[in-house]
């Protein structure tokens, strides 16, 4: 079984196209897949959306009823499937914003059946790349790469902010249990994608790169990373992980 992850905030245009590509993708390569739809206290139609496409699609709608943003969603909704996933299952986390294309995750399941444990589509593994991405975002990208590789280097990885990952239930269940939880900078953000990605690496996982291009001129919301706060999270990733070792399971 394939479980999907969206972290869905006002993205109401956005999320049909998504779970739409995700169920052709899916059952024309013969896998088994549910879609967890987390609603981020959304303001617009994304829960009545969501609520219309669990009845045509293996689709479960969870809510949180206010805001909380990106890191306390991504930490419930890997929390859920830690608890609601077999050992052997899959785990896809991907942006709920219909720029990250779902026919990438057959390549990468076919990582994790090599034996990798989690594999994290790259815009800079060979063959990526991105389109519609202003300047500044690029560049603000590829610096926290940068950053955090000088930090918590990981053979063949560069792409270490991009929250489309694949992974095995059972190495997500392994990071809870070595942690207590899943990650713990739920207050900064996008941060949260790299911290989860460290622990992964302190745990010694098995981490590898397949390319994808980001679609981001798709993207039908307005973005909702505040930089300064994600900048704040990268350097609390050094100050809490930086050569420390993962607690025992």
């Amino acid at each position: 079984m394939i479980h999907i992850f969206l972290p869905a905030y006002n993205e109401e245009k956005a999320l049909e196209p998504l779970v739409m590509k995700c169920h052709d993708a899916l059952t024309r390569a013969g896998k088994e897949y549910r879609i967890v739809v987390l609603d981020d206290g959304s303001s617009d139609g994304t829960a009545a959306a969501a609520a219309r496409l669990s009845v045509r699609y293996p689709l479960t709608l969870l809510k949180h009823e206010k805001n909380q943003g990106l890191g306390r969603t991504l930490k419930d909704g890997l929390e859920y499937l830690a608890d609601h996933s077999a050992p052997d299952d899959i785990v896809v986390t991907m942006d709920c914003d219909d720029t990250h294309e779902p026919r990438y995750i057959l390549e990468a399941v076919r990582k994790l059946e090599r034996g990798h444990d989690l594999v994290i589509l790259s815009r800079y593994a060979e063959g990526g790349g991105e389109e519609g991405l202003s300047a500044a975002k690029s560049l603000m990208s590829r610096g926290a790469g940068i950053f955090l590789k000088a930090f918590f280097p990981i053979r063949g990885v560069r792409e270490y902010s991009c929250g489309y990952r694949v992974m095995r239930a059972s190495a997500l269940k392994k990071a809870r249990a070595a942690f207590g939880d899943l990650v713990r900078l739920t207050g900064l953000g996008f941060a949260v994608c790299p911290e989860f990605l460290v622990r992964m690496r302190m745990l010694g996982a098995r981490i590898t790169e397949v390319p994808f291009t980001l679609r981001y001129d798709q993207k039908k919301s307005p973005s909702k990373n505040r930089p300064l706060k994600t900048i704040l999270g990268y350097f609390a990733i050094v100050c809490l992980y930086w050569g420390r070792r993962a607690p025992r399971a």
